[in-house]
Parts: structure tokens; C-alpha cells; sequence
């Protein structure tokens, strides 16, 4: 198939122009999905094509933050300085 706008041979895989980006015809998009069953091609998705995995980025971001520990530990610190301060005031 001719990319109308360029004239250009259209890609056997996609309904874009690689050259200009013009979108195929509805016509010439119903032609390449029959040519495709004929040849019994099955399309896969980028994501398959190249192996994206996916990533729960919630359990990395809990597991390893040491500001928050350190601010945890630091306040329990100045709470036990000041409880010990108030008790040998008192005696």
C-alpha cells in the first residue's frame, strides 16, 4: 500500500506513516488487518516486544529509608534525655 500524503510504501505492522505520520484511510486500515489474518500475524504490544516489567515501587521506598529511622531514633533520644532530666530534678 501508498502512503497517500508522501507516497511512500506503508509499514505491514501499524496504521501510521513512518515517513510523514499521516494515519491511514479506514479503507487501507481494513485491508492491512485482513492481509495480517490472511498471513495469520498476531501482533504484540511494546511492552512484550522489549520486556518491560512491572515495578511496585511502594515496597522499595518502606524497606529502605533511613532518614525516617534516624529521625525515630533521634527523638527517642531526646525524649529519654528529657525524662531524665525532669527525674534527677526532682530528687
Amino acid at each position: 500500500m501508498i502512503c497517500q500524503k508522501c507516497g511512500n510504501q506503508l509499514p505491514n505492522e501499524g496504521f501510521v506513516c513512518k515517513f510523514c505520520g499521516a494515519m491511514m484511510t479506514s479503507e487501507q486500515i481494513e485491508q492491512q488487518k485482513n492481509y495480517l489474518k490472511e498471513k495469520r500475524f498476531q501482533p504484540k504490544l511494546k511492552s512484550e516486544l522489549y520486556g518491560i516489567e512491572k515495578i511496585d515501587y511502594r515496597e522499595e521506598k518502606e524497606q529502605n529509608n533511613p532518614k525516617l529511622k534516624a529521625v525515630f531514633i533521634i527523638g527517642g533520644v531526646i525524649i529519654f534525655l528529657i525524662i531524665l532530666a525532669i527525674l534527677i530534678n526532682i530528687s
